[in-house]
């Protein structure tokens, strides 16, 4: 088995060119580029400008729907509201942009099924990134596969001509170099290659800093039922060019029309009678212009509806993700397809919990907060993510006796820092309203509102 980095450099390089393809793949279906249908080898440049109009990207939308109830919001160590810890942790968490950051790779677990959170330094600061899987790959380990026995990054510098493979194993990292050309000038275009080395192996603390996010069952949300996406896309294909064909009322002249004038010269009536907006044409007496009826588009319309339906039901998300207007859903199908995705937004977060709590702890060791206390990662609760569901659901929840902080903190989303203001400036607005009022004597350090 591997143990230095220049051992696994040839192992990881060649399983990360062997999973390019699916991930290229899957990155066309959520980013509203994907194949054409009915696709040849002789298709024309016009008719694949047509074919690029049947594309509607229900990947990217299934994907960015999920994501919006998986929302990262705070993070509490052991405990205690506030210690060193904790101040080191939301420095890092604003310095570093974290909600940014985890948003970037909780779309790539979900829409590539895969993605990596890296930890490191700048300037002996702590930094984490949020790094795609067409640069990173790494070994799990079979017990968490969620921590990285080795790992390596793979990057490329137009500016300078090199490609750069950075390698981690437990306690050493060795970074590599080559060229980005071969002997012929051509890019080089698979990852694997000749490398040599840049410096010599660098010895750090702790287990590899890279942890990687990985969606349910291996698979990207909309992986599985990309069958259905291409029917979709052919389908809607198949309406535009029936659409297309009808659009048009279809016009003939009856009565004859004559071929040559009176000097005996051929007419060019499709000139003559060119079809434009306000034409007026002075047609030879006894002949008349028949057109035939209005195209009803309708049942291909409602072909739209019936596409968005089926997708939202094997994806779980709600159909008016695709179908925004309202009049295509009862409330009570709406209820049951917000409850699917609200489970697989449990399902998800649970298992991007570990890797982002994981990185957050290897920031805090760097530092040399890291003290053993429980690293949690709050979210924000994703039954409620719109302000009329939370608010809704608070006033639901005061009415059954729970706790104003509880509420807080599990319904309304709020961090410990937001709860913490919220109390002081409830605290402030009761003794505003003492002062105005003169309802009595104010007390002297009221109780944080509940």
């Amino acid at each position: 088995m591997a143990t230095t980095p220049a051992e696994w450099l040839p192992i990881l390089t060649g399983r990360l060119d062997a999973r390019q393809p699916r991930i290229a793949r899957l990155r066309r279906y959520s980013n509203g580029h994907a194949p054409l249908p009915e696709m040849g080898k002789n298709t024309k440049a016009t008719w694949q400008a047509f074919q690029k109009k049947a594309r509607t990207n229900y990947g990217g939308l299934t994907c960015e729907s999920l994501g919006g109830r998986m929302i990262p919001n705070g993070v509490s160590i052991g405990s205690k509201s506030k210690s060193p810890a904790v101040t080191e942790a939301e420095r890092i968490w604003r310095n570093n942009r974290l909600d940014v950051v985890f948003a970037d790779a909780i779309f790539d677990m979900l829409s590539v099924s895969l993605s990596y959170l890296i930890t490191g330094t700048r300037d002996g600061d702590a930094i984490i990134t949020a790094e795609p899987p067409e640069q990173v790959i790494t070994a799990p380990d079979p017990a968490q596969p969620w921590r990285a026995r080795a790992a390596l990054k793979a990057w490329r510098d137009p500016d300078l001509g090199l490609d750069y493979a950075l390698v981690w194993v437990p306690g050493v990292r060795q970074l590599f170099q080559r060229s980005s050309k071969n002997s012929n000038g051509t890019p080089i275009g698979l990852t694997a290659g000749d490398w040599t080395a840049e410096a010599e192996p660098e010895s750090y603390d702790g287990g590899v800093p890279v942890y990687v996010l990985e969606n349910d069952k291996g698979v990207a949300e909309f992986e599985p039922h990309i069958d259905v996406l291409d029917r979709i896309n052919l389908g809607k294909l198949q309406r535009l060019v029936t659409t297309a064909m009808q659009a048009y009322k279809q016009r003939a002249m009856k009565g004859g029309l004559p071929q040559e004038d009176e000097d005996g010269n051929s007419i060019d009536w499709a000139k003559i009678l060119e079809p434009a907006p306000g034409a007026l044409w002075d047609l030879p007496e006894g002949i008349d212009v028949w057109e035939s009826g209005q195209t009803d588009i309708t049942p291909l319309l409602k072909g739209e509806e019936s596409d968005g339906r089926d997708f939202a039901g094997v994806t779980q998300t709600p159909l008016s993700v695709f179908i925004p207007s309202g009049d295509n859903q009862s409330a009570e199908g709406a209820q049951n397809s917000q409850k699917g995705q609200i489970l697989k937004a449990k399902n998800r977060i649970a298992r991007a919990s570990a890797p982002m709590e994981a990185a957050l702890v290897a920031a805090l060791r760097i530092r040399g907060l890291d003290d053993g206390s429980t690293v949690q990662l709050l979210w924000q609760p994703p039954e409620h993510i719109s302000f009329a569901e939370k608010t809704l659901a608070a006033t639901q929840a005061k009415a059954a006796g729970v706790s104003g902080h509880w509420i807080k903190r599990n319904i309304m989303g709020m961090s410990p820092d937001e709860i913490q203001q919220d109390d002081q400036d409830a605290a402030s607005e009761m003794l505003q309203q003492f002062a105005l009022t003169g309802a009595g004597n104010a007390p002297s350090n009221p109780a944080p509102a509940q």
